[in-house]
């Protein structure tokens, strides 16, 4: 049987969420952050909790449409536009599908004949609906591949030798890249529903970066810094979502690149507790609650483990929960 809700647990607050990302002091209840939401559970939440009432599943824009209710239910000022804006061909990066081990850039003669997608190809329908849809207390967000992209087209262990092989070359593609990616930030950032800019780059594993922290500061922060400066020219927000263990290049995020927020920690590397204590002075952090726990574990135990980060985190502001890695 469906449990009807009559009243939303949570009433939204887009200019509460944006003044507790730049940390102005203990909010008045703990906002949340999640940096997206997988369909199945968005079916299932629209299924127990009748989240559908009034939509047409033959609209053509009814995945944009639905995705609304569920934000507004679970709380979310934030709505990730999942919907990839379309035109896109980035070749051998097929959507959803895992990059190959060697990508389709290895030479200048592979450079020059890419064939390199253009900002005005992309189709910003998906943005542009829900430009015209979206309520007052909610706002877009989509998020931008620049170090992973770039890895992609060239392949990660290709990429790791092509740093010290040829670094010209490299340096051409994440030109190339990352001139995409300005360009872009500042289309999306035209539309007024549009609150934030997220810089979507898995750039550590558990140990450490991928690369060392001197090449991604020489090689990929200074397109970062670009991007987030199209994003801050324009009055919007740059979150930074990484997975991994980043230590070593995290005042580059906050000092350089100017994120306002991070994204993604995981208990294995370092708890979101320990990360605000070192870093929540200087940027805000998102998430906490470890994906590995979350999926494993009972409910008796993940609300202590929920309580406790909300005990140590939420103090101060600057805090938003949500589930992490």
């Amino acid at each position: 049987m469906k449990r009807i809700l009559t009243d939303r647990p949570v009433k939204l607050d887009l200019a509460g969420a944006i003044a507790n990302v730049r940390r102005q002091g203990t909010p008045s209840r703990v906002f949340q952050y999640e940096h997206g939401i997988e369909p199945p559970v968005k079916q299932a939440l629209c299924e127990r909790f009748d989240l559908l009432r009034g939509l047409d599943r033959n609209d053509p824009h009814f995945e944009l449409h639905r995705d609304i209710p569920v934000c507004q239910f679970v709380g979310l000022e934030f709505l990730r536009v999942m919907q990839w804006p379309g035109g896109l061909n980035w070749q051998g990066n097929l959507p959803g599908k895992v990059p190959p081990s060697i990508g389709p850039i290895q030479t200048w003669r592979d450079f020059e004949a890419y064939s390199w997608p253009s900002v005005g190809d992309i189709e910003f329908e998906p943005v542009e609906y829900l430009e015209r849809t979206l309520p007052d207390n909610m706002g877009l967000f989509v998020v931008l591949h620049f170090f992973q992209r770039v890895s992609d087209l060239i392949g990660f262990e290709p990429m790791c030798m092509m740093v010290y092989e040829q670094p010209e070359l490299l340096e051409a593609v994440t030109r190339k890249v990352g001139e995409f990616n300005v360009e872009y930030a500042r289309r999306l950032c035209a539309y007024s529903r549009v609150a934030m800019v997220c810089l979507g780059d898995d750039m550590g594993h558990r140990t450490g970066t991928f690369i060392s922290p001197a090449q991604i500061r020489d090689i990929f922060i200074p397109w970062h810094q670009r991007i987030s400066d199209a994003a801050h020219s324009a009055g919007k927000l740059c979150f930074m979502h990484c997975c991994g263990c980043i230590d070593d290049i995290m005042p580059d995020l906050i000092d350089t690149v100017g994120c306002e927020a991070h994204h993604s920690t995981q208990d294995a590397i370092v708890t979101i507790s320990d990360f605000k204590k070192r870093w929540g002075s200087r940027i805000a952090v998102l998430g906490g609650i470890d994906v590995d726990f979350l999926t494993r574990s009972p409910v008796e135990l993940v609300r202590p483990y929920v309580r406790d980060i909300l005990e140590q985190c939420a103090p101060g502001g600057g805090f938003a929960i949500g589930v992490s890695n």
